[in-house]
């Protein structure tokens, strides 16, 4: 199973690396360039080829909002649209809306096979039911178990007999200072547009918001290099297209030193790692009822391996 992934994720890389290579500009109707204009972005290093959030939370309040505001495309808009974000994208990594619209006009076979996964899976089938929200009321727990935690850290330092009675540090305490040290919203993501099935559009949707959950788990920064190592991680997991020319076209920016070490040190990792877990097993965790887990317990739980640290990049 790891070697038959490993080689479709390389097959995907290799397909995505020719579409960098060949794709020309093919103009945009204006019922897509009114879909696609630019929205806000986080900073360059945080959001190379995954999608930066948007306002408001509230989009997704019930099953039918999930759906796109768009009409289905036909194929040659579906081409266009495809040729037309790509080179955006590649152009300009902080373009969310052009990142956004190539992940669902070439991911739908991608998203079918994530959702069959999620139903065979207990919680990844009570996740598509319930079909829980990364929100602002996920970061006020989280942050609540953060002040714990540091308020317990202080009653260590000032515990005049050195016993610590701490506990190691929960996943949402973690998240929390994910999202704090890097000044992150979390309820903020690209609307889904192009998917005009409801289930297709709520997996992408999820696998938008878990990103920084992901994070949390390897250990891996908001840094380009960063970003494109775990999108060799998601590649594993899901077989999105998107992960392929996002780790393709954004390798092309790394400078010498730091493309080394995403091949020789990112690369082997990802492959390892997302063989070893179960079938889009980063998808069916119930993340925002495993905030008061320890964050290892739950590292150990999913099969995440922390990723190398490398100093200096």
């Amino acid at each position: 199973m790891q070697s038959y992934r490993a080689h479709k994720a390389i097959f995907l890389q290799r397909r995505c690396s020719t579409i960098c290579r060949s794709l020309t500009a093919l103009p945009y109707s204006s019922h897509e360039i009114s879909a696609l204009k630019p929205h806000f972005a986080r900073c360059y290093s945080s959001a190379p080829f995954f999608g930066t959030p948007l306002p408001p939370s509230s989009r997704y309040t019930n099953h039918q909002s999930t759906q796109c505001s768009l009409p289905p495309l036909s194929p040659l808009q579906r081409l266009t649209t495809l040729i037309h974000s790509s080179i955006t994208a590649f152009n300009d990594p902080t373009r969310a809306d052009a990142v956004a619209a190539v992940g669902e006009v070439t991911g739908s076979y991608a998203l079918s096979n994530m959702k069959k996964s999620m139903q065979r899976d207990e919680i990844g089938s009570r996740i598509l039911r319930e079909r829980p929200l990364v929100d602002e009321k996920v970061a006020e727990r989280a942050f609540g178990l953060l002040k714990l935690y540091n308020e317990g850290q202080d009653l260590k330092t000032s515990n005049q007999h050195g016993i610590d009675k701490t506990k190691p540090i929960s996943f949402g305490a973690a998240y929390a200072t994910f999202l704090q040290r890097h000044n992150f919203d979390p309820n903020e993501r690209t609307p889904v547009r192009f998917l005009s099935d409801t289930d297709l559009s709520y997996v992408m949707t999820r696998y938008r918001q878990c990103h920084d959950y992901w994070h949390v788990l390897t250990g891996l920064p908001p840094t380009v290099l960063g970003e494109l190592a775990l999108k060799w991680l998601e590649l594993m997991q899901t077989g999105l297209p998107l992960a392929a020319l996002s780790a393709t076209g954004g390798s092309l920016r790394l400078s010498s030193e730091e493309r080394d070490v995403l091949w020789n040190v990112y690369f082997p990792w990802a492959i390892r790692v997302g063989g070893n877990m179960k079938e889009n097993g980063l998808m069916c965790v119930y993340y925002e009822e495993e905030m008061e887990t320890e964050l290892n317990v739950l590292r150990e739980r999913i099969g995440v391996e922390p990723a190398p640290i490398v100093n200096g990049l």
